[in-house]
């Protein structure tokens, strides 16, 4: 079991796995810290396997690897930060009618993107004093905290890895098709101007990953958050990434899977981290 410690930073409860076994190492070993955010109705703790089975990698750390940290936190009203939980709802899901859906989730979305950018600035203050041990930055996330991580990731120079899981790249496409789905009207649910808005904060997705360690993960028989609004950005990379698809970016759609966590993306998320975070590949060409 890989250890666990609670700390307090810019007022959020954080949980640092691997820190503990990281300070019985000889001072100033290098690090990677990998983000792992939370899905909708979910918490913190919802990722506590997967944060696990990447730190448990450590074990086969070879000499000059670094050793990677995960951080997790709840996401805006979610888990300790709950202030009204009909706001975390569809416009309609099960019992529960949230009008104020779209925005309530892009909310959730953009302040999770820029809360990651807001704890990089700071943490190493937190875990290690005055130094600077930390070289490379991550961000991964499932369902509502995949669509943060391609959000984080775009916007945010430092980190070079990204593993969106079941997340959507393309936020409008994904509530029109909700909309479409409730029989609901755009002018009410999702104006232009909503939309105009999310639309800048998103553009260009392409090309600021086009550099970056993008491990992007859909479920083939997910209803919830369909691969298809992914392809336009496949697509893109296909075309304008600097690295090579099936290494220093990938595209994986899982077969026979809903929107669900199964054992084949925690493997490959730790097989991701393994090359991209833990592996010094300063001698490698296809190190972007």
């Amino acid at each position: 079991m890989v250890s666990k410690q609670k700390i307090h930073v810019n007022s959020l409860q954080l949980t640092v796995y691997g820190l503990e076994e990281y300070n019985q190492l000889p001072k100033g070993t290098s690090v990677a810290v990998m983000f792992a955010l939370h899905g909708r109705l979910q918490n913190q703790s919802k990722m506590d396997s997967v944060s696990q089975a990447m730190c448990q990698s450590n074990e086969r750390r070879q000499k000059g690897d670094r050793h990677i940290l995960v951080v997790t936190f709840d996401l805006p009203n979610h888990g300790t930060r709950l202030n009204y939980k009909l706001a975390n709802y569809a416009w309609k899901e099960g019992k529960h009618e949230n009008p104020n859906h779209a925005v309530d989730m892009w909310g959730v979305v953009y302040s999770a993107s820029r809360t990651v950018s807001e704890l990089i600035d700071v943490l190493e203050c937190y875990l290690f004093g005055p130094h600077h041990w930390v070289e490379v930055w991550g961000v991964m996330g499932f369902s509502m905290g995949g669509h943060a991580t391609f959000l984080t990731a775009a916007n945010d120079p430092r980190i070079t890895v990204a593993i969106p899981i079941v997340g959507t790249s393309d936020y409008i496409a994904l509530m029109k098709s909700r909309l479409n789905e409730a029989q609901l009207p755009a002018e009410t649910y999702l104006p232009d101007s909503f939309c105009e808005m999310v639309l800048r904060r998103t553009a260009g997705l392409d090309m600021k990953l086009k550099t970056k360690h993008v491990l992007i993960i859909n479920a083939e028989k997910d209803t919830l958050v369909s691969a298809r609004f992914n392809h336009p950005l496949i697509d893109s990379l296909r075309q304008v990434h600097v690295g090579r698809e099936g290494r220093d970016w990938r595209y994986d759609l899982v077969p026979d899977v809903g929107h669900e966590w199964c054992p084949y993306m925690i493997d490959v998320t730790v097989q991701w981290c393994q090359q991209w975070l833990i592996t010094n590949n300063h001698n490698e060409l296809s190190k972007i």
